[in-house]
């Protein structure tokens, strides 16, 4: 069992493998990669980047918003993820969740998914940017001119 950064990929892996409604938050991007893998006759499985929610009944909520079709999930397993996004396939828990889309048979879940972690590894290295301009943070010590 690996423990980087206080993560336990092995229970990561069982809840990709089993959950029907997941959120990987990323805490320095404030965004979450949300999967929602029911389906409905009119719905297949959703996934994508959104902003970090309050809480997990405004998570829920905020599905039930974007698949009105489907009834609201009764629970979300949030998966905090304190590390880059790239983390996700060099763990191998992305191949593991592109494994479960692809099995739903929904290509077009497939393609969010890929889309959505090039929609995180942007974020991330525009807050990276960030950090090394400056911008929306501040240094420990302060620069006299």
């Amino acid at each position: 069992m690996d423990r980087s950064f206080g993560l336990d990929f092995e229970a990561v892996m069982h809840h990709v493998d089993t959950a029907q409604t997941m959120s990987f938050f990323f805490p320095m991007l404030r965004r979450s990669l949300v999967v929602d893998m029911r389906q409905g006759p009119e719905d297949g499985p959703l996934v994508k980047v959104m902003p970090v929610a309050r809480s997990a009944g405004d998570r829920l909520r905020s599905l039930k918003r974007l698949r009105p079709h489907m009834p609201r999930p009764r629970e979300i397993t949030s998966i905090p993820w304190p590390v880059y996004a790239r983390t996700l396939v060099t763990s191998g828990v992305w191949e593991r969740l592109l494994s479960r889309l692809a099995e739903s048979g929904s290509e077009d879940a497939v393609r969010a998914a890929k889309g959505a972690l090039v929609e995180l590894m942007q974020a991330e290295r525009q807050e990276l940017a960030a950090l090394i301009r400056g911008d929306q943070y501040e240094t420990i010590w302060a620069r006299h001119q």
